[in-house]
């Protein structure tokens, strides 16, 4: 009984602890919830929105909107999530991630370290000068000579393969090795300065104006138009599969076929425009005209025979090619001291890549190799200027727009210096923009249609590749206003490379640049809304 009667007690013991664990265990969760509670208030973000923010985060945001300061980039990024207000990290170092690390820390670049690179670009801006003038510029001049094709043919196929690599190598290594958005930012950073930039180094190396067909240039500007187009189509949604990425493929192909008919199809579009306007005879007086016009320019140049437009370049015997170690016996200092400074240059080329005026059979293979050495060319130039940037706390998007943009479009800037130089200035806009074509075609499309099959042969949930669209609409207008000005300042300059026309087109470049970074960094609208991940 007694045994029975503690038994008893002992049972009601236990409930009464239980029931005080509970209620214990209840007050501290609601504790807890009243502690969050009471940090977080309410708070109207710019869009008029009433969400919820520590008090620390709001003090943050209002002492920036009242304070300035010389690194607005620096400055608290938001975002809301569940309607709650929350800090984000406000630089993106994937573009870094994307290269091999840097040979020094961070506090030793910042002590005199990065000199190293910048250094080394400029060795590297030398190296794809030698490149470009002695070995790839020549082997398209042989491929325009052997295969019979106009040289605006051969800068909007062959030459803009070759100069395009750069960004399919960037693109490769994001998209299989980063799972960044790198490669798509460095394209479209690098769009601007090969629209305007290059046509505007064009224009001021011009030594007379010089004429260019207009129908090439028009060409090439609807077709990258549309492909600009398409491009939004496919990345509005965020994601990329495959048939999309296939359709990209596709239209590389039709890229080609178009280019190599372009001939004939400017030929029809003639035969149906006299045919349905039966202006034939206008037509043909017109062209007299524009003939006759060729030989004088504007009303400053009539008197001048050395500012004559020149007519087909003929053909001129190949110059003397020096040998590599042939000292440059009784020339100047400064001759003696560039022949030491590209000595390595000339023999590493002299090793790897077979000369196309020596070995012109093999050519084909120069070519090839030219197509290598500027894509690794390229890629090192990205890598130190990336260095360089996160050095100084410049941000990706700014270095994407500036920095890695002429980096990525320096074989088609030394390019058209080469060629305006000699006179053939429209080959080099044609290069120009064959390229940003192809940098959407080929080295966007052809490695996204690659991934995505693989992971549509994987069986994987989602078969598709993630893409930062945000501020796509900012981007595309930017692209197609771009190259629209670039057309209608060619079709004001009556379609001649002059110095006047190359001034344009920079302060339209700086212009352009200028309002981007401004955006980019957040001064001008809503960095959330409109800014693009670079």
């Amino acid at each position: 009984m007694i045994a029975a009667t503690k038994g008893h007690q002992m049972e009601k013991y236990s409930v009464f602890v239980a029931l005080a664990l509970c209620i214990c265990a209840t007050a501290a969760l609601d504790i807890e919830n009243d502690t969050v509670a009471m940090g977080q208030i309410t708070y109207v973000n710019y869009n008029g929105e009433l969400v919820l923010a520590t008090e620390e985060l709001i003090r943050k945001l209002e002492e920036e909107d009242v304070t300035w300061h010389w690194t607005p980039w620096l400055r608290t990024r938001t975002k809301i999530h569940d309607n709650e207000l929350m800090e984000i990290d406000c630089i993106d170092r994937n573009a870094l991630e994307s290269f091999p690390p840097s040979i020094f820390t961070d506090d030793q670049l910042r002590k005199g370290g990065f000199l190293c690179y910048v250094l080394f670009v400029v060795y590297l801006f030398t190296l794809l000068g030698y490149i470009c003038n002695d070995y790839f510029i020549p082997c398209v001049e042989m491929i325009c000579e052997d295969l019979n094709i106009p040289k605006n043919v051969a800068a909007a196929t062959f030459m803009s393969v070759a100069t395009s690599c750069p960004e399919f190598f960037v693109n490769v290594i994001s998209t299989f090795l980063t799972d960044s958005a790198m490669g798509i930012g460095t394209i479209m950073g690098s769009a601007i300065f090969n629209t305007l930039g290059v046509g505007a180094i064009g224009g001021l190396a011009a030594i007379f104006p010089i004429a260019i067909e207009w129908k090439p240039v028009t060409r090439d500007v609807i077709i990258y138009i549309v492909n600009v187009s398409v491009l939004m189509i496919v990345i509005w949604d965020g994601q990329v599969d495959w048939y999309e990425a296939m359709v990209l493929f596709i239209l590389y192909i039709l890229y080609f076929i178009i280019i190599f008919n372009s001939a004939r199809i400017f030929s029809l579009v003639a035969f149906v425009y006299g045919k349905c306007c039966n202006c034939n005879n206008n037509l043909e007086n017109n062209n007299n005209t524009k003939q006759h016009e060729e030989g004088i320019d504007n009303k400053g140049y009539e008197n001048n025979n050395s500012e004559k437009v020149p007519s087909e370049p003929e053909n001129i015997e190949d110059p003397p090619v020096k040998g590599v170690f042939e000292y440059p016996k009784g020339e100047s200092v400064l001759a003696i001291v560039w022949w030491w400074y590209t000595l390595p240059i000339r023999l590493i080329l002299f090793i790897t890549i077979p000369s196309p005026f020596t070995c012109r059979m093999f050519y084909p293979f120069a070519f090839f190799m030219c197509i290598v050495w500027i894509g690794a060319n390229s890629y090192l130039v990205s890598w130190c200027m990336t260095v360089i940037g996160h050095t100084f706390y410049i941000p990706d998007s700014v270095m994407g727009m500036t920095f890695l943009a002429f980096g990525g479009c320096l074989p088609e800037a030394c390019s058209i210096f080469i060629m305006s130089r000699r006179g053939e200035g429209g080959v080099g806009v044609s290069n120009a923009l064959g390229a940003n074509s192809l940098a959407i075609l080929f080295a966007l499309g052809t490695p996204w249609l690659i991934k995505t099959l693989v992971l549509v042969g994987q069986g994987a949930d989602e078969p598709a590749i993630v893409i930062d669209s945000s501020g796509i609409a900012f981007v595309v207008t930017s692209l197609l206003l771009a190259v629209t000005l670039l057309w209608v300042i060619l079709f004001l300059g009556k379609f001649k490379l002059r110095k006047s026309v190359g001034g344009v087109l920079c302060v339209l470049y700086l212009i352009f640049i200028t309002f981007g970074i401004l955006v980019e960094i957040g001064v001008i609208f809503d960095i959330e809304q409109l800014s693009f991940c670079f």
